[in-house]
């Protein structure tokens, strides 16, 4: 009889399970403050989508085509419209797995109800690309891929219906230098190689999803490579992948054999063309030698948690509370910086010059920026620190507290109150840069886009709203950081 009650108790028990991965304390908590990050964010990505670039589309665009259509090319009017569709289609999905990953958690109960289909387990390990990494580092690699994928959709998409927009990272790569501030290219490159690009990524993407959720696991008591590690391998092979687009165009522009094979004329590289491929050797080399360096820097798997480590950032000490704050600040900034990074180079063009001349200020100090937002993470994820910390602070005095009908612990609470303090300064921004514009159109009496008239308030009443759930939700959970008895 006892046994049978021990069976139907392990049947009813369910483990917290995202997408059939199962997640410890720090796991859960660190996907609750991105979905967080999602769910304040992506909103008014899709105001502007849809009052600004739709509205531009509705309003100006269409009515200036249908007035005087022979002065327009027949396929005038795909550009301006999927390009804003597939933006807000693309944040939609983003947004939906941000609001199914939050109620997923915050309404996640020790379950009443039977186990339903394979879960990944913590204790697995899996070979990644030849490294062994751990069910956390799986988790990672399964969240960027999935983010990868849609967004190398959008680029993709975006390349077919506006081939001329911009001039990004991925076209750089085929402008080989030809004197001070002049390159050279071809047609056949342009338009192959940024597409060979992104297929490599979507085909990695898709392999990574693959291989963390159904490769074989391996002994755990082997060691695993450690987090930064990971974060140094994937970088370099990324800028490996690139390094390698550039020395396939530097061939086919200067290589005879290569050249005839893609139907190209081939030239004598001048000096400038020399010293740019030394430079991309050198650089490839430098990938290639990081990303050998990361397979032999290992730790063994589950160390056991050191509950006496003091934590410090820049000699401030971290109490459990000020370090659950900065992770979740140094989590919302990496996601922000990264994503305007990724953004202005590839979605949007931009004229950062990475590749041709080196790179600018503009690329030095978000790159400062986004490693200066890993040291704290880094530093808190270290040798599980992190479920020492939420440890420590539901062992604290007891609190609760109701947000939109959901019942919050004080860790969760801790989490939302950090992630919606620190979008507070972003929403004031984006209140203010909303207002400049506004005044800037009102005083241009030249200005023929209308619609406007209504797009600017109805981004200053979406950033209000936005403002408003902050300040509600961190007038919910302050209390959670000031009983910390």
């Amino acid at each position: 009889m006892e046994v049978k009650e021990k069976q139907e108790s392990h049947l009813n028990y369910s483990p917290m399970t995202l997408f059939k991965f199962e997640l410890n304390r720090s796991q859960t908590s660190l996907f609750l403050i991105l979905s967080l990050i999602g769910i304040f964010m992506l909103p008014f990505t899709l105001a502007g989508d849809i009052f600004l670039n739709l509205f531009q589309f509705l309003f100006s665009i269409l009515p200036a085509y249908l007035s005087e259509p022979q002065h327009y090319h027949e396929n005038y009017l795909i550009y301006p419209l999927f390009r804003p569709l597939i933006s807000i289609i693309i944040s939609t999905i983003y947004l939906i797995l941000s609001i199914y990953a939050l109620k997923k958690i915050l309404r996640h109960k020790n379950a009443k109800h039977k186990i339903k289909g394979k879960i990944i387990h913590q204790e697995r390990i899996v070979n990644w690309l030849g490294l062994k990494i751990s069910h956390g580092q799986s988790l990672f690699i399964f969240s960027a891929s999935l983010v990868g994928i849609f967004f190398i959709v959008q680029l993709f998409l975006e390349s077919i219906l506006y081939p001329s927009f911009g001039f990004g990272l991925l076209e750089s790569l085929c402008w080989i230098p030809e004197g001070l501030y002049q390159a050279t290219s071809h047609e056949i490159l342009l338009d192959n190689v940024p597409l060979a690009i992104k297929a490599t990524f979507f085909l990695l993407c898709l392999y990574s999803l693959y291989v963390v959720r159904r490769g074989k696991p391996m002994n755990p008591s082997k060691k695993i490579i450690k987090n930064y590690s990971l974060l140094i391998f994937i970088a370099s092979f990324m800028v490996f992948i690139l390094l390698s687009a550039r020395i396939f165009c530097h061939l086919a522009l200067f290589t005879y054999e290569i050249s005839s094979l893609l139907g190209l004329s081939s030239n004598a590289p001048n000096p400038y063309q020399n010293e740019d491929f030394i430079k991309t050797i050198s650089f490839l080399c430098i990938c290639l030698a990081l990303m050998i360096t990361s397979f032999f820097l290992k730790e063994q798997n589950y160390k056991e948690m050191k509950t006496s480590d003091e934590l410090s950032w820049f000699q401030v000490k971290l109490t459990p509370h000020r370090a659950l704050i900065l992770l979740s600040l140094a989590l919302l900034y990496i996601v922000f910086f990264t994503y305007v990074y990724l953004t202005f180079i590839l979605l949007f063009g931009g004229a950062t010059g990475f590749t041709l001349f080196g790179p600018n200020l503009f690329d030095i100090i978000l790159i400062m920026i986004i490693i200066f937002c890993y040291y704290p993470i880094g530093k808190i994820l270290k040798n599980h620190r992190l479920d020492n910390i939420i440890e420590n602070i539901d062992n604290s005095r007891e609190f609760k507290t109701n947000w939109f009908r959901f019942h919050l612990s004080k860790t969760y609470s801790v989490i939302l109150l950090s992630v919606s303090s620190g979008l507070v300064g972003l929403y004031i921004f984006q209140l203010l840069l909303m207002n400049m514009n506004a005044q800037v159109f009102l005083q241009d009496p030249y200005a023929l886009n209308s619609y406007l008239l209504f797009s600017f308030p109805a981004m200053t009443v979406i950033i209000c709203l936005i403002l408003v759930v902050i300040v509600y939700t961190i007038k919910k959970t302050l209390p959670s950081i000031k009983s910390r008895e």
